[in-house]
């Protein structure tokens, strides 16, 4: 009966102790929202095509971020965590125009499960007018949500 009583507890004891894992359900990417919008109108405005290239030390990576796509008229840019400045190439209709963003970096515990991301706030947008004809900061704060940052005029 010792034995037995024994070795209840200790299955109890092994059942209490293991806790299930827990899943993270939580949206992981931090990416700046950019949407194109007619500079007289200000209605958004489908590009008919855009390819989008990130700088790396001053020379193109070897991969784009958006390559000749057609008809749209909104991207979504990551940004380099270990920086504090991202730059962008964007050839929209066959024109290149460069895109700066500064920012600050701040590190944003999500859970236990999900962990942690690096979340930015933007200082400074700066960019060549060939195609691009200004742009308004719409939300300085980059972090999991889905909200657009940047109207780019055209």
């Amino acid at each position: 009966m010792k034995i037995f009583i024994t070795l209840l507890t200790l299955m109890l004891l092994l059942l209490f102790s293991c806790t299930q894992e827990e899943t993270c359900r939580e949206n992981k990417q931090v990416l700046f929202r950019s949407g194109f919008y007619n500079s007289g109108t200000g209605n958004t405005l489908n590009i008919d095509s855009i390819t989008v290239f990130g700088l790396n030390n001053y020379s193109i990576d070897v991969d784009s971020l958006y390559k000749n796509v057609k008809n749209i008229n909104k991207i979504a840019l990551p940004l380099n965590n270990s920086a504090e400045e991202s730059i962008f190439v964007l050839n929209i209709n066959g024109t290149h125009d460069t895109l700066n963003i500064q920012y600050s970096n701040k590190e944003y515990f999500i859970s236990y499960s999900c962990g942690m991301v690096i979340t930015h706030h933007v200082d400074t947008v700066l960019s060549t007018n060939h195609v691009i004809k200004g742009y308004k900061i719409v939300n300085r704060d980059i972090n999991t949500t889905d909200v657009q940052h940047l109207q780019i005029l055209l």
